[in-house]
């Protein structure tokens, strides 16, 4: 960005030459300093895939407390992992994704079957191993997965700045 500026600031002639570029040079500082602002305002928002992690490790949860039977969904969960999986960098077995849902491997494979067909995920054999496919989101579905986490982020961080209610005990 400031190539451009500084070539202009080079050319300048003229008796007004001198006002210009400190003109110019003014208009380019205070340019890098708003693009600075947004770039580190930016940096400060919670993440799709942090938002993400937040869901998953409350899904996790509630099997503790409560039997996991009773809140078993396992595409959304499969569809989280795989999300998670692919923006952390790391390619998605199968095998891992049948963990993830929490189901029996029959009932995830009925899943992930299912996914597959929807157009939500993309299977490709196994590099390495024919026992396993690799899976993977469709772009559609990362991008309505990431848009639905980002329209989260106002709710999660208006819960991240709350202070912390202690838990009410029971005499």
């Amino acid at each position: 960005m400031s190539d451009r500026y500084d070539e202009r600031i080079e050319d300048a002639s003229g008796a007004n030459g001198g006002a210009i570029d400190d003109h110019l040079r003014r208009i380019r500082d205070e340019l890098a300093a708003v693009e600075s602002l947004v770039r580190d305002e930016q940096e400060k928002q919670i993440g799709a895939a942090e938002i993400g992690a937040i869901l998953r490790a409350g899904r996790a949860g509630i099997g503790k407390v409560f039997n996991p039977d009773l809140f078993a969904d396992p595409a959304f969960d499969m569809l989280l992992f795989v999300f998670l999986e692919e923006e952390a960098g790391r390619s998605v077995e199968t095998s891992a994704c049948y963990r993830a849902s929490g189901v029996p491997r029959t009932t995830a494979v009925r899943w992930i079957n299912m996914l597959v067909s929807m157009g939500m995920f993309h299977s490709a054999p196994h590099p390495t191993d024919r026992r396993l496919a690799l899976l993977s989101l469709s772009e559609d579905t990362r991008a309505s997965t990431r848009q639905w986490l980002e329209g989260m982020r106002p709710l999660v961080e208006r819960m991240a700045a709350r202070p912390a209610i202690a838990p009410k005990t029971v005499a």
